[in-house]
């Protein structure tokens, strides 16, 4: 806004064929800020180049946005993952109008989790969602799953904030009572949530330690 308090009326039609080349992009963030954006790019670019041709734009603080020449391409990277760079994992989402580069408001990883021992009762589409709803966005559920002759465990994917703890469990109004229903991330035994990294968890995580000693050796 001017001094005088008016706007600058922006071109309306070039908004809108802006916005439609947008329609199939993707942003990412990196949550800790310790990996170079060119990094991230190349290395993300190496990993979805499988899924489809697209522009790669890298837009600063953090930031890069991916935009794909097709929807099915731009879906197969948000339904898959989570995905990591350097062992890091990456926040993603739609691009919207709204995209703050300094936010984290609105993105988030795709994970898989599975609820194991899951009463047969829930077994279909729409309460197995609705259990995983109390998580994260449901996006996508393992067909083989609703196969009578195996049912260990529910598997579904969803979106969360990376940097929120996946909870061990949820608890779900049974017919007859209160049931606690154990929830488990499905690809990542050793992510530790509180520095975002693979390789160990938060019980063993060394973190504030190391920031002691560079703070020590920088001081």
């Amino acid at each position: 806004m001017m001094e005088d308090g008016s706007a600058v009326k922006l071109f309306e039609p070039n908004v809108k064929a802006n916005s439609e080349k947008l329609q199939c992009s993707i942003v990412v963030k990196e949550f800790r800020r310790c990996i170079p954006i060119q990094l991230i790019a190349a290395e993300l670019r190496r990993q979805w180049l499988k899924f489809g041709k697209f522009h790669l734009t890298i837009l600063g603080l953090d930031s890069v946005l991916f935009s794909f020449f097709s929807e099915e391409a731009m879906e197969n990277v948000l339904s898959r993952g989570p995905w990591f760079v350097n062992g890091h994992i990456i926040g993603l989402d739609n691009w919207n109008f709204d995209f703050n580069p300094n936010s984290l408001k609105g993105l988030s990883s795709p994970i898989w989790i599975r609820m194991p021992n899951l009463s047969v009762y829930y077994w279909d589409e729409i309460n197995v969602s609705r259990i995983a709803s109390s998580i994260g966005e449901p996006i996508f559920i393992n067909g083989d799953m609703f196969q009578w002759g195996r049912r260990e465990f529910a598997r579904i994917c969803i979106h969360i904030q990376p940097n929120l703890q996946l909870p061990t469990g949820v608890w779900v109004e049974g017919i007859n009572r209160k049931l606690y229903k154990m929830v488990e991330n499905d690809k990542i035994s050793n992510f530790c949530y509180k520095c975002d990294r693979i390789g160990h968890l938060k019980e063993a995580c060394k973190i504030e330690e190391e920031n002691a000693r560079t703070a020590v050796n920088s001081g």
